[in-house]
C-alpha cells in the first residue's frame, strides 16, 4: 500500500542557506500561516511559480522524500530512526533538506539552527 504523503502538522521557517524566506504553519492539513520573510525571492519552484499554497507546500517537500520501493528505502528510514514513513516526521528528522540543495526548514523546537549544521551533519539533524 503507497504511503500517504500530506502534510498534517508542521510549523517552521524555510531557508535557502541562511536567508529566510518563508515563515508558516500547518495545522490539520490546512496552511494557517505563510508569511513571505523574502519577498518571494529564492523561492522553490513549486511556491515562485504555483504560489503559497497547502499543496504547493506539499508538493516541495514531496518532491525532496526518497520515493517508496527505492533502492535501500527501508535501510534509509532506519539510518534516520524511523521504522515506519511518517511524512510530517521525515521532514522534521531531515530539517526539510534533500542533501542536494540548499533549502532548508529552522523549527522552533527541534533540529538545526542554522545551515551549518545541515552541512556538518550528513543524513540527519544536528540537534535532536
Amino acid at each position: 500500500m503507497a504511503e500517504v504523503r500530506l502534510i498534517r502538522n508542521l510549523k517552521g521557517i524555510l531557508y535557502f542557506l541562511d536567508t529566510p524566506l518563508l515563515d508558516f504553519e500547518i495545522r490539520d492539513r490546512e496552511l494557517i500561516k505563510a508569511v513571505d520573510l523574502n519577498e518571494g525571492r529564492l523561492f522553490p519552484p513549486e511556491l515562485a511559480v504555483w504560489g503559497i499554497s497547502y499543496m504547493n507546500i506539499n508538493r516541495f517537500f514531496k518532491r525532496r522524500t526518497m520515493r517508496e520501493g527505492c533502492m535501500f528505502y527501508r535501510e534509509h528510514l532506519r539510518a534516520i530512526g524511523m521504522e515506519r514513513f511518517d511524512f510530517d516526521e521525515y521532514i522534521r528528522k531531515n530539517n526539510g533538506n534533500n542533501n542536494i540543495d540548499n533549502y532548508w526548514v529552522k523549527f522552533p523546537d527541534f533540529g538545526a539552527r542554522c545551515f551549518r549544521d545541515i552541512a556538518e551533519h550528513t543524513g540527519g539533524t544536528a540537534r535532536q
